[in-house]
């Protein structure tokens, strides 16, 4: 679970129900028909903007907002160094029954292309469309949830503007003028909030997710050629080492002292 996440969420609601209850009464802030208002137009619009499937499919990378089972780079590096050194040890052979441990579909394609003697050419445009297809995933999410965090202060507004037309037409009232500014704001208030505590800062979150594993994904695939073209494990090391700031460094390198003292001492 990813706790940035949710502790944003809960902190911007909870200022924003501290500002409501120091000033006044929740009751005064709920508008079913404001919330449809903006709810509903938000998905209308989206679902004229994208097809069907595309939308539902989003769904699914909503869950990944939640997650945080993006593993650390120097962490990835660590076993990837070592699917090279049980390559160089055991043989290619035993290479796709190792890669199967990281339960990464990426790494277990590409492991088993090498394995199987497959061309160099053919493993990295195999891989370079793994990597495109994932992007181009990440890349309709991301677009779907800006889209919608433009959409959801556009009808709040529109929403507005029914209040005030019908508040308008019962001047007659003045009583009742006061009341109807505050309902016709209240869309405004919704389309406001869903936007920047939810849509906006969704889509955000999926952009750093698909840059995340981009990074993965990169990593992932100059630890397979080199396997393939049977590099030295010191030189893998120095390539993957360009990938992370020097910072993580001495977090790499403390890594691959113990992953050799864990197999000297097995």
């Amino acid at each position: 679970m990813d706790l940035s996440t949710i502790l944003g969420i809960i902190a911007g609601l909870s200022l924003i129900f501290t500002a409501i209850f120091l000033q006044s009464g929740l009751e005064i802030f709920v508008s079913p028909t404001s919330f449809l208002i903006v709810i509903g137009g938000t998905i209308a619009s989206t679902l004229i903007s994208y097809p069907l499937n595309e939308v539902i499919s989003v769904l699914k990378v909503v869950g990944k907002v939640f997650k945080s089972n993006i593993k650390e780079p120097t962490i990835h590096m660590i076993e990837l160094i070592y699917l090279a050194s049980v390559a160089k040890k055991e043989g290619l052979i035993r290479l796709p029954g190792q890669a199967e441990r990281m339960n990464d579909p990426f790494i277990i394609k590409g492991v088993q292309m090498v394995s199987d003697r497959i061309k160099r050419p053919e493993i990295i445009r195999a891989l370079e469309t793994e990597i495109l297809i994932m992007q181009d995933r990440h890349k309709l999410g991301r677009e779907i949830f800006q889209v919608m965090g433009k959409y959801s202060p556009a009808y709040g507004m529109i929403g507005t503007l029914i209040g005030l037309v019908q508040m308008l037409s019962n001047l007659s009232d003045p009583s009742a003028l006061g009341p109807g500014m505050a309902t016709a704001l209240l869309t405004t208030f919704y389309g406001t909030v869903l936007s920047n505590l939810f849509f906006l800062p969704i889509a955000n979150k999926l952009k750093r997710r698909s840059e995340q594993e981009f990074l993965l994904m990169q990593i992932s695939m100059e630890a397979i050629l080199s396997i393939e073209s049977g590099e030295t494990i010191t030189l893998l090391e120095d390539k993957l080492s360009s990938f992370i700031s020097r910072s993580l460094h001495d977090v790499l390198s403390n890594h691959k002292k113990t992953m050799k003292q864990e197999q000297e001492n097995a």
